[in-house]
């Protein structure tokens, strides 16, 4: 399985490099099971010169999304440290093969995380929660066809990892009815939109993900951002738009590509 894995990486090391468009991975390629498909994934954290992770983010969490691709969990990629940015970003659109844009809350680790041994639980995140903050997500799709998706394809692709913007912190995070919250987003010149951030289910998202790279051994480490699923439904990022993502009075995350 480790010699597998090593070559799907490469495999998509390389067509990243080349700006290829993202396909199912077939034949001697095609991952046969989750784990062998998260070990391809690890050895792309490695060889893709992007370098180390600072975090992790969550893909097809909703349950209509996983029932479509015919899977019974959400999937999880990597945040690469250097792609993690504090807004407002200028970002060049051509940077990218394919780009989509989520709106997220980002979690940031507390040194507390050290000290979890056993499954963690709802009761145990005011503990590891540092700072929660707004944050728009960078899909990098390459131009995939959403039809037809193989989910284990995704997961040894980074889960589609492009990067993350992230907005201004929500101060005193433990004191906020996060059920009152919404997520405002105005995308250039359009009415504003807003979906309660409590629709992405974050709280239950987070300890999910948590528990699932701690039993992948991957590393969890104070200052880390994990992002746990998209309020509003995923939309192409395309040259000149304007996009803000504000919760509450302030703490506004923005983009604009050119």
């Amino acid at each position: 399985m480790i010699e597998k894995s090593k070559k799907i990486s490469e495999f998509l090391v390389c067509e990243h490099k080349n700006n290829k468009r993202f396909k199912n991975l077939t034949g001697d390629l095609k991952p046969e099971s989750i784990p062998e498909a998260y070990m391809a994934q690890h050895y792309f954290h490695e060889s893709a010169g992007r370098g180390s992770l600072g975090g992790y983010k969550i893909a097809l969490s909703s349950k209509i999304q996983q029932q479509h691709h015919n899977i019974n969990q959400p999937l999880i990629g990597g945040l690469f440290k250097s792609e993690i940015l504090f807004g407002p970003q200028v970002l060049e659109r051509n940077k990218y093969k394919g780009l989509g844009i989520e709106i997220e809350l980002a979690f940031q680790l507390s040194n507390k995380i050290r000290e979890f041994n056993r499954k963690i639980c709802l009761g145990d995140l005011e503990k590891i929660i540092a700072k929660v903050f707004p944050a728009i997500e960078l899909v990098e799709d390459r131009e995939a066809n959403y039809s037809g998706l193989d989910p284990l394809s995704l997961i040894c692709d980074n889960a589609w990892s492009g990067g993350l913007v992230l907005g201004e912190e929500i101060l005193d995070w433990d004191k906020v009815n996060f059920s009152n919250l919404y997520s405002k987003v105005v995308w250039n010149d359009e009415n504003e939109t807003s979906a309660p951030v409590m629709d992405a289910d974050p709280f239950n998202n987070l300890c999910w993900l948590l528990n699932d790279v701690k039993s992948r051994n991957k590393p969890l480490e104070e200052g880390m951002i994990v992002i746990t699923g998209s309020v509003l439904q995923i939309r192409p990022g395309l040259t000149g738009d304007k996009v803000v993502h504000k919760i509450g009075q302030g703490n506004a995350a923005s983009i604009r590509l050119k």
